[in-house]
């Protein structure tokens, strides 16, 4: 059975400023497209279908557009709710979608009952997670004692009834011990959601969402599949693929990476205002491409950001790299601030800032400032 994986599509997302519902749309006709040519069977999306847990209209035409190519080409589709999704609204009417191979996890009362497809070596057994916590899972275990994510995991895990002579898929959105993580996550402080993955050591393929790298996790076949698009700056390395799994009779699994291509990628360019605008024409990348700008300039450059974008209309934000933003604001150098006046404190605080020492204009400038506030008071 050929079975593709991606997870947190985040429909609606804007990065800063800007709308990704035309990126979104973009990679996930690619990924239709990817499947009909993989001759994929079944579809997993595990979790935060939408960015936020009221879905925005473009994200809802977005998806349906989706599932309406994946219906044509009778590729089943198994969904789950993340973090991000409200459960209740992403499963309304799900009932009606099965007969058209559209399957969605239920809102978490307990049992988990798996949808069950089968192939030349018998059946595979699907089970739906969504996003749990200790209280919703204690909720429905009132005699077991259920305090941490691992508690809660263990004890929906237990509960399915599993049958593990078969082959078997887990489907679940929750942070996994020891996974690298990135900003456009959404962390609880000390990672007291992370799960240990010998939760799932028993199944076949464990699907993941949650995390926005792509990743194994141990031993097993504990698999995050990542986001399809870059949704932080943090992300600039990651190379964002679907895991494709072929899985043959029970105890044999393959897994293929296929790359993912964005409409706009994004990226990170270094140098002054001039070095950067020189070298934009002979830039063999999409100038349309989301672009994070770091100035090595010694002085701020006035409207630098709108002169970047004359070349690359999608500059996100600029910073600073230079002998100011280097030097490290050390309140020692500044000493005894009671015993000295203030020239002398401010010319300790530029040379923190700068890197140098002041010049006689500039001592002069300051020292009239200081006098002119000082006669002032």
């Amino acid at each position: 059975m050929k079975i593709a994986h991606i997870s947190d599509l985040h429909l609606g997302k804007s990065l800063h400023s800007y709308s990704l519902i035309e990126d979104q749309d973009y990679i996930l006709e690619q990924i239709a497209g990817i499947l009909v040519e993989k001759k994929v069977e079944v579809l997993i999306i595990a979790g935060d279908v939408y960015d936020k847990n009221v879905a925005p209209e473009a994200g809802l035409k977005v998806l349906r557009k989706f599932l309406n190519q994946l219906v044509e080409a009778k590729i089943k589709v198994l969904i789950i709710s993340g973090n991000h999704d409200s459960a209740e609204r992403l499963t309304f009417g799900a009932e009606f979608m099965t007969d058209k191979g559209i399957y969605f996890s239920r809102v978490y009362d307990g049992i988990i009952e798996p949808v069950t497809f089968e192939d030349d070596f018998g059946p595979v057994n699907f089970y739906l997670l969504p996003f749990i916590k200790p209280s919703i899972v204690q909720h429905y275990f009132e005699d077991e004692t259920i305090s941490t994510y691992e508690d809660a995991v263990r004890c929906a895990v237990e509960h399915m009834e599993v049958k593990y002579r078969e082959r078997n898929v887990i489907i679940a959105h929750q942070n996994i011990m020891n996974a690298k993580r990135c900003e456009s996550e959404e962390i609880i402080i000390g990672l007291q959601d992370a799960v240990s993955d010998e939760l799932f050591k028993d199944f076949d393929y464990t699907a993941l969402g949650h995390i926005h790298r792509q990743q194994k996790i141990g031993k097993y076949n504990v698999i995050f599949s990542g986001t399809p698009l870059k949704y932080s700056t943090s992300e600039f390395e990651h190379k964002k693929v679907m895991p494709l799994i072929n899985l043959g009779e029970k105890g044999k699994v393959d897994i293929e990476l296929i790359p993912l291509v964005p409409k706009r990628d994004l990226r990170q360019i270094t140098g002054t205002l001039d070095e950067i605008m020189s070298a934009a024409n002979s830039d063999p990348n999409n100038h349309e491409d989301f672009i994070d700008v770091i100035l090595t300039d010694e002085n701020e450059v006035m409207d630098a950001i709108a002169t970047l974008r004359t070349v690359y209309p999608n500059v996100l934000k600029i910073t600073y790299d230079n002998k100011a933003t280097r030097a490290e604001e050390n309140i020692e150098q500044l000493g005894a601030v009671d015993k000295k006046n203030p020239l002398e404190i401010f010319e300790a605080f530029f040379n923190s800032r700068r890197g140098r020492e002041m010049n006689d204009e500039e001592k002069q400038y300051i020292h009239s400032l200081i006098e002119k506030i000082w006669g002032e008071n």
